[in-house]
């Protein structure tokens, strides 16, 4: 028998039957989902969720976050309406933190706020990769304290005009009735500020119904006389028609956490009311945030009850435009990472231990570094820098809450009691761009960071002074400020507290004693600067800081402590 002889032909049209059965058989295996990394729309309906019915969508909402978990690439739409999110271990937290069964006052922080404390996820999206959320003004109406939206371990992650609420306002708001020299009454609307059954408790600050800021006052009593009638005791006497705001401890989780991602975009993001800080990123790499409103509900006077935005540890660009603060609780963003206690081991002082101690961990997660960081050892008394350290290795461990590093080279001494590290290389380079601030607590801008442009923004009534650069070692935030761009601002009337030091920017250390100069090459110009005080700029511990071209109305005085190299020029004060 002769062999059969395959000719080329042949293998071409076998070959090409294949392909064509192949290329039939694709589209069969992507509707079937066998593809996982393909991009799909999806909407909440096809979960359960739907808008505006009054009942909850917790449970449908959750199993398309699930889904987005394991499905890369997609886009979930949110057809437009309110939606309802609670959970009842989220509801009770919210209800022993008002009552008064966690304690009074910051007690309500210290129960809640640590990191083994149990809390509450409402949507949780860990591990999203190109993930587009298109809410399209949809409204999150959430009952109960939680963090709601959660973005842990995500890349290329982008979320469109979502807006959050509370059904129970996070602060409860009283308008004062009557006022004498030792007391004054509040009346509140007890069927929205529930919880209130007989204890009153809470920290309490004040905004002014004539002049539209906050104020602070001590109360050394509060009494329920009724449902919605409460009795102060105060010196403070606020006028007939103002407002007491009462928020309930300070910090909690964040209504958005970014922990440990890369890549993040939010725009359109609406938080209306929230019992902690709106958006906190921590770990994170490259975030635009974009059309941010951190704006209280109409007809009420507070928003979130600490910072409108807080970032640490972050690097690449972290850019915030376009976006609108009022009434928030503290700063509308702090930018830092961390000073860092150390512990050697005493075998081999290239092995350290290090922690956050004597700080609020923001997002209540380790702060680490990666391998290659440069990592820099300070005098703890005075900022002298004492050497920079590579970092070789890292290991976290959560549960013990630990992290260990192996430095390139052993540390000078074992003795590390007045010795502090931070992470030279977690700083962001940061844009904050064509923004209003209408009025705060706190701060407008708290920066901490190296290449910075605050640019193109107006700021009106902060308690605080308009916005502050350099480290705050009371705080264990670190850092130093080096190559800041302030420019083309409008400030007017921040630094509302008769007690604070500057209207417009401030540059410190908090360094109990005489550090180097540290704060370096700042240029502030073109700015508009109307004081509530005398001084418009404070500078301590700076070098090489030009203030040029810029207008100061009322307050003129620039004040200089442990500065060289400082140029003024063509400024005009009026």
């Amino acid at each position: 028998m002769q062999p059969r002889c395959i000719r080329n032909e042949d293998n071409y049209y076998s070959m090409k039957r294949i392909l064509f059965f192949l290329c039939g058989l694709l589209p069969l295996v992507v509707m079937a989902g066998g593809i996982s990394n393909q991009p799909r729309t999806v909407s909440v309906a096809k979960f359960g969720a739907r808008p505006d019915d009054g009942k909850s969508d917790t449970e449908a909402l959750r199993r398309a976050a699930a889904y987005c978990r394991k499905h890369p690439q997609t886009t979930l739409l949110f057809p437009v309406g309110t939606y309802q999110l609670d959970d009842p271990v989220a509801i009770d937290i919210e209800r022993r933190a008002i009552s008064g069964a966690l304690g009074r006052g910051l007690e309500v922080q210290w129960a809640l706020f640590q990191p083994q404390k149990p809390y509450v996820t409402g949507l949780d999206f860990t591990g999203c990769e190109g993930l587009t959320i298109e809410a399209r003004g949809a409204r999150l109406e959430v009952e109960g304290w939680m963090q709601v939206l959660s973005f842990v371990g995500c890349k290329g992650v982008k979320m469109n005009d979502m807006e959050i609420t509370y059904r129970r306002p996070a602060a409860t708001e009283g308008k004062v009735v009557r006022t004498s020299e030792k007391d004054f009454d509040i009346e509140y609307d007890p069927a929205l500020y529930t919880y209130i059954d007989s204890i009153v408790q809470g920290r309490y600050y004040f905004y002014s119904s004539e002049r539209r800021h906050f104020y602070y006052g001590g109360i050394q009593e509060a009494e329920l006389l009724r449902p919605g009638l409460v009795r102060m005791t105060s010196k403070v006497q606020p006028p007939v028609g103002d407002i007491c705001v009462i928020r309930y401890g300070g910090h909690y989780r964040p209504c958005v956490m970014l922990r440990e991602s890369e890549g993040i975009t939010l725009r359109g993001l609406s938080i209306r009311s929230y019992p902690g800080m709106g958006v906190v990123g921590h770990l994170c790499h490259n975030i635009l945030i974009d059309s941010l409103n951190v704006i209280p509900e109409e007809g009420r006077v507070s928003s979130t009850s600490t910072d409108a935005t807080h970032f640490t540890s972050c690097s690449g660009d972290l850019t915030i435009s376009h976006s609108f603060f009022a009434g928030n609780g503290d700063d509308c963003t702090n930018i830092h990472n961390y000073y860092w206690h150390i512990t050697p081991d005493a075998s081999d002082l290239s092995r350290i231990e290090v922690r956050v101690e004597g700080a609020d961990l923001h997002a209540q997660a380790l702060d680490y570094p990666l391998v290659g960081d440069t990592l820099i050892l300070l005098n703890r008394r005075n900022m002298q820098e004492v050497g920079r350290f590579v970092t070789r290795s890292c290991n976290t461990n959560a549960e013990a809450w630990r992290v260990d590093v192996t430095l390139d080279r052993p540390l000078p001494t074992a003795d590390c009691n007045q010795l502090l590290m931070y992470n030279y290389s977690r700083f962001p380079r940061v844009q904050i761009l064509n923004n209003v601030d209408d009025y705060n607590n706190g701060r407008a801008f708290l920066l901490k960071a190296r290449d910075v442009v605050v640019r193109g923004n107006r700021i009106g009534r902060s308690t605080l002074s308009a916005i502050k650069l350099g480290a705050e070692l009371s705080w264990h935030e670190a850092g130093p400020v080096e190559h800041v761009v302030v420019e083309d601002n409008d400030i007017r009337g921040a630094g509302t507290d008769s007690g604070y030091r500057a209207t417009g920017v401030m540059v410190t250390t908090e360094s109990p004693e005489t550090p180097p100069h540290v704060n370096r090459n700042i240029l502030i110009r073109n700015n508009n600067v109307e004081g509530s005080h005398s001084v418009a700029i404070l500078l301590h511990d700076a070098q090489d800081v030009e203030i040029y071209s810029n207008t100061f109305v009322n307050g003129h005085e620039i004040q200089q402590r442990n500065c060289r190299g400082i140029r003024l020029g063509n400024n005009s004060y009026r």
